[in-house]
């Protein structure tokens, strides 16, 4: 599905102009995500080498070679070092400043041809220990997201806002973002799975195929959808810090939360159930049905 308000090809220079206009740090960004999001886009619908890290886990060769030009890219702009999911996994010990990148989130959509709307680059950035940057690039639909710490989210240049007025756990969409491998699903997700279908939970409970973009489409409010949930353990890592760094920074800064199930803000290094919504009122909600 192509978005009404994707950017085209001949309006990438005003987005660039823009980006740069909230922080420089987000044209170098962004001209990285360009490079991977053309790899993305030529390789959409194409047979590709796959190996399998568990199930429903996959990484193809689009995977390593879009991490390869982001990577290309950002250490050409400075010396600052990089974590990234497939050549760099690892920081070493006391790395306080560094970009943060996923090549291509949501492989399985990618490769299965799931939807459009699914795959994205996503890009962060630490100093001192604190993110302060994030970008996301949805190349098969030319959307754009991005933000910096207390400059504000945007979307293609427009500012990104959650909707202001509070919204009743019983009138929104909620969608479910589980384990590809069934055996590591947490108690806490399945109790929320069960009690959000029930009188006192959400209109609609929704669950496709696991993208850390659904943190934006909940910035975005286009549709219903308001809250989203994460399943994520310890015992085997499903959203890595580099799936939740870029999309926290971004929906945070449009007035969203990314809180875990005591209520406080997720940190992306630790590996526990998450909870997107439009406002912390909302989230609470969900939070209260994970209690005993």
């Amino acid at each position: 599905m192509q978005s009404t308000s994707a950017v085209s090809s001949c309006d990438l220079q005003n987005l660039r102009e823009h980006a740069v206009s909230v922080h420089s740090d987000l044209g170098v960004a962004l001209d990285a995500a360009v490079a991977a999001g053309k790899i993305i886009a030529d390789g959409f619908g194409k047979f590709h080498t796959i190996d399998q890290k568990g199930v429903g886990d996959f990484v193809s060769e689009v995977d390593q070679m879009a991490d390869k030009v982001v990577c290309e890219i950002l250490g050409n702009d400075s010396s600052t070092a990089i974590l990234s999911e497939e050549l760099h996994p690892e920081l070493a010990n006391g790395v306080d400043d560094f970009w943060i990148v996923d090549p291509l989130d949501a492989t399985s959509a990618f490769l299965m041809q799931a939807g459009r709307q699914f795959p994205s680059v996503l890009i962060g950035k630490y100093v001192g220990g604190q993110a302060v940057l994030g970008l996301a690039h949805f190349p098969l639909t030319g959307e754009w997201f991005y933000g910096f710490k207390d400059r504000h989210a945007f979307k293609n240049t427009q500012r990104l806002q959650v909707p202001k007025e509070e919204r009743e756990l019983g009138d929104v969409w909620v969608e479910m973002n589980q384990y590809g491998d069934s055996k590591f699903e947490t108690e806490s997700f399945t109790t929320l799975r069960d009690r959000l279908r029930t009188n006192d939970g959400a209109r609609m409970v929704t669950t496709t195929v696991p993208n850390s973009g659904v943190a934006l489409r909940v910035a975005e409010a286009e549709t219903g959808l308001a809250a989203a949930i994460h399943d994520n353990s310890a015992v085997k890592i499903k959203q890595a810090p580099w799936d939740v760094a870029p999309v926290k920074l971004i929906l945070e800064e449009a007035g969203g939360v990314f809180l875990n199930l005591d209520g406080q803000p997720i940190d992306p290094f630790v590996a526990e159930v998450s909870v997107i919504a439009q406002s912390r009122d909302l989230a609470e909600q969900i939070i209260h049905l994970a209690r005993p």
